[in-house]
């Protein structure tokens, strides 16, 4: 039973297509995404240390 504002999981959503509710269920699109994920965020850390670098080299110079 739920109460105002709450949402039934159990229920499908309305707007969603099925293809995107199997692929959410679907334990390699999770695992893809989290690789990306994962990728982009050392790829910008690693791009944000460059830049840190280059202009703490640039100052003390």
């Amino acid at each position: 039973m739920t109460g105002a504002g709450e949402v039934d999981d159990d229920e499908p959503a309305e707007d969603v297509p099925p293809g995107w509710r199997a692929a959410a269920r679907d334990r390699r699109v999770w695992a893809i995404l989290a690789v990306v994920a994962f990728l982009l965020v050392c790829c910008c850390s690693a791009a944000a240390g460059t830049l840190l670098a280059l202009s703490a080299g640039l100052f003390a110079a």
